[in-house]
């Protein structure tokens, strides 16, 4: 790896840093058009106990600069760059079991990759998308690996690198405040992007797809504690909507439940018909 990528790592880590902060804040004006000084002080009080845990994030990169030839040097392949989609799919891959579709051969969830980056590329604009993924590089970059069964181990167990993760998806769960709309757009993106009787992406599917992404952050804002760091660090307001995106989720599941029962009966009357 040249000795400029490691200076546009750090660069990169540092950028992402900053924004995360300016973003936690720059949401209140955009509510209310002033803060007040009790919120501000809030605000600099967490971000401050926080900013410490950063310090081994840089160390990490330095000793990448230090240790070129490492076993955690970052190598990606040059052809890379959708670093976004590696990352939200390197979550899928390790968070739901692997299963073959009996006719094809082919398995979920490796079939929906596509219908996955397509789904990211129709969430954000060019500018948003380009932050993230340089946001998604500098994480895979800090470190050291792309690798599926390591790469979120090393994010969680650093609480900088999580907090930025999160971040990112965050910012792809807000997109659901109108539920039942996103959803279906983008189950109809996966449908769209499967190749022909290659797998049948059924409600559950979306359901178990939507619960590895997204359900660590219905767990944190059910929490006071969590509801707080939520609204500082990514915005006033960002727990009440994901409080709503998820109630809205719990209802979904509810009434896919009612419809799968209701289909049963309807079989096992047409059987019985049959008699």
């Amino acid at each position: 790896m040249a000795e400029d990528t490691f200076h546009e790592t750090q660069h990169d880590l540092a950028r992402t840093l900053i924004r995360t902060f300016y973003e936690a804040l720059s949401g209140q004006f955009d509510r209310k058009d002033h803060i007040t000084k009790e919120e501000l002080d809030r605000a600099f009080n967490l971000i401050e106990g926080f900013w410490p845990k950063t310090l081994p994030a840089f160390k990490a990169n330095c000793r990448l600069c230090i240790d070129k030839i490492g076993v955690r040097a970052y190598n990606p392949d040059a052809r890379r760059k959708d670093f976004l989609t590696r990352f939200v799919f390197s979550l899928l891959i390790t968070g739901i079991p692997s299963r073959m579709d009996p006719g094809s051969g082919k398995y979920f969830p490796q079939v929906i990759v596509r219908g996955i980056q397509r789904n990211i590329v129709n969430l954000f604009s060019n500018a948003e998308y380009e932050m993230l993924n340089s946001q998604a590089q500098a994480i895979f970059a800090t470190i050291g690996t792309d690798d599926d069964a390591q790469t979120w181990p090393l994010i969680r167990a650093d609480e900088t690198m999580s907090m930025l993760a999160d971040k990112i998806f965050i910012r792809m769960l807000l997109r659901f405040k109108q539920f039942n709309q996103q959803r279906q757009s983008f189950t109809g993106i996966i449908v769209a992007n499967i190749e022909a009787n290659a797998y049948k992406f059924t409600d559950q599917d979306f359901c178990d797809v939507f619960d590895v992404v997204f359900g660590r952050y219905d767990q944190m804002v059910k929490k006071p504690e969590g509801r707080t760091k939520m609204d500082v660090y990514y915005g006033d307001g960002t727990a009440d909507g994901i409080i709503s995106i998820f109630f809205a989720f719990e209802q979904f599941k509810k009434d896919m439940i009612v419809r799968e029962g209701l289909a049963n009966k309807g079989k096992g009357k047409r059987s019985g018909g049959r008699r």
